[in-house]
This record gives structure tokens, sequence and C-alpha cells, in this order.
């Protein structure tokens, strides 16, 4: 969790970046900084103390899930990350925020194409950010692409009530954000997202920050449940005969079982949601084969993230879709759904039991 309550803005600085033109030379020379690719600030922003909490509130509250990521580097060397390398240096040299701040926007230039469009960037450093109760200093890096109209009521004690109307930022929207923290440098530092990065998010994601998602209660909950699913919907049909109401009832008990339990236990889960010894036995091997490649550790058992078991709730939709017709939800018991094929009509049937109708 991130609490920004009792944070303080020590720095804060804002660039302008386009897009980059259309080209069909993919070498073509890097943009000086006199070109209109960028517009770069040698000024930081002073916030008074009257809108200081507006300004870190609107920075801040984009962020919501606890899915952290670590940046990292195709080599394996940190320091070859260009903002991790920024950020290490704002750290370690708090004056030199304003040079490295421009280095991070012309670096966001460079990993942008024709489609990305222009934006503001906010660079902005954080005093006492706290991440899960641990207390430290963040970079912020924001890129605002929408300027919203707003509508000015001005009052004169002559001529009263007057409107006027401008453009400007969308106090209630972070676009592109993320937030890096003072802690795992040797890690890649503990690096959060905003909520909203819409369309191109690999280009903020990949590009940009060269981030992967960090390994840990939220990452491994996040994966375990996908496999199931993945196991319940693609790979126990081709081993039984699974009806689609069977399949539902088998999501409901996994859903069930990540609600109910502080931790994943192989075991339990097994028992629990897969009693079937032959089952069970092909469910293990089925996240054996896939465990390896997620960097899971599902055998050794890890802590539930109830951010993640939220957030993927989507994934036990227990939903038949009966061509465009019906959607059948089911929440109970499969041996209230029987399934059938009409001989006159030439179309399958479901029937279902029900006690009274709400």
């Amino acid at each position: 969790m991130i609490d920004g309550l009792f944070s303080t803005i020590t720095h804060c600085i804002l660039h302008k970046v386009n897009a980059k033109p259309a080209t069909d030379d993919d070498n073509a020379p890097a943009t000086p900084d006199d070109h209109q690719g960028y517009v770069l600030s040698d000024s930081e922003i002073t916030i008074d103390k009257e809108h200081h909490d507006i300004m870190r509130d609107f920075f801040l509250n984009a962020f919501k899930a606890k899915e952290y990521y670590n940046l990292t580097s195709e080599t394996g060397t940190l320091s070859e990350n260009v903002i991790y390398s920024c950020v290490s240096d704002i750290f370690d040299m708090k004056d030199s925020f304003p040079f490295k701040s421009k280095e991070i926007v012309r670096h966001m230039y460079e990993q942008s194409d024709d489609r990305m469009q222009i934006g503001y960037v906010f660079v902005v450093l954080f005093n006492d950010l706290a991440i899960d109760g641990h207390k430290t200093d963040a970079v912020g890096i924001f890129k605002m692409e929408t300027r919203s109209r707003f509508m000015k009521i001005n009052f004169d004690d002559n001529d009263g009530f007057g409107i006027d109307y401008d453009e400007g930022i969308d106090l209630n929207k972070v676009e592109r954000g993320c937030l890096i923290f003072n802690t795992e440098r040797d890690k890649g530092y503990i690096v959060a997202m905003s909520e909203n990065l819409g369309r191109y998010s690999r280009y903020w994601i990949d590009g940009v920050l060269n981030a992967a998602q960090r390994k840990d209660e939220y990452y491994q909950t996040q994966n375990t449940i996908s496999l199931c699913k993945d196991f319940v919907t693609k790979q126990l049909p081709k081993e039984y005969e699974v009806s689609k109401a069977d399949q539902a009832v088998l999501l409901n008990k996994t859903k069930d079982y990540f609600e109910a339990n502080t931790a994943f236990d192989l075991g339990s889960f097994t028992e629990e949601v897969l009693p079937d010894k032959q089952v069970a036995d092909d469910f293990r091997q089925f996240t054996a084969q896939h465990s390896d490649e997620l960097d899971l550790k599902i055998n050794d058992g890890f802590q539930i993230s109830e951010g993640a078991v939220k957030k993927q709730s989507r994934m036990f939709r227990s939903v038949i879709k009966l061509d465009k017709n019906f959607h059948v939800y089911v929440h109970g018991n499969s041996k209230f759904i029987e399934k059938g094929f009409d001989d006159e009509a030439k179309l399958q049937y479901y029937r279902l039991f029900f006690k009274e109708e709400e």
C-alpha cells in the first residue's frame, strides 16, 4: 500500500515531449535539444503551502494496486538502464535533479514513435513516501497527454458574474505515471505503476522504464490464479469429459479457496478443489511445466495477496455462454444443471433446477 499522507514534494519540474515524426529511416540521428521533439525546462516549479497537498494528491491518487515492478536491463547490468541510472543519481545527489530530469525526458522521446501523443512530463521527488509501511524517498515520472476544457467563473462588484474558458490538465487523471522508491536498489528498486496506463502501456513499461513485474506475493497469487483457470478451462477438457457447468463449479471452488485462505498450499488446494487423485496429479504436472518459466514457487507455497485476488476476480466469472441468446451464471453445485440434446429440435439444452425464483 502506498501512503502519501505525510509525504512532501521537495523537487518538481515540468517538461514537454512530442511524438517522433514518422520516418522510414530507423537509424536517423537523435534529435538535439533545440528540435521540437521536446522542450526542456531549466527551472523547478515552486509549490507553495496552499497548493502543496493538492499537487501531492494529484500525483499519488492514481496508485491503488499493490502490483509492483523492478527496473531491469537486457544485459543484467542495472546501470545500463537509463531510468535506473538517473533516479540513482537523484537519490544520491539531490542537486542533480534538474539535469537528470532532462535526461529522463530525452530517453522518453527516444523510446517513442509517431503513435505517441504530445505530453507534459512532470518529474517529482517525494520525501517520506510510505510503501507497505516503510517511508523513503521516491521519484515520480508522470506524462499527461490529454488537455481538458474547463469553465472559469469570475465575479466583479460592478459587472456581477462572468465566465471564461480555458484548457488545462485534469486533476483527477494521471495517464502515464510511475513511482520509483529508494528501496531494493540492488534489485532495480520497487516501482509502482499508475492505474490508467491505457493504450501503449507496453511502450511505458518495456520501452521507457524497461521494467518487469516484481516476484512477490502479488505476482505469485496473480499468476497461480491464471494457471488454475487455464488448467480448468483449457487443459482439463483435453483429458476428461468436463462440461462447462463442471468447469464453472471448479472455478467457484478456486475462488472460495483464494478468498478463504491467507496462504497457498498445493496439498490443501488439491484436497479442497481437486479431490480426484488423478486430476490432482494432472494439475501438479501442469503447474510444474509452467511454474519454472513464470518463476513461481507453487510447490513451496506462498502468502496470498488479497489485492491480487480482488483484481483477478474476473477470472472467476463462471458464465456459460449459449450462442448469442443466453448467459448462464453458475454460482453453486453443477448437479442442479442438466445438459442434454433434443433430437426433434436438433439442439443442445440445459435444464436448471431451483427451489424459488427471485
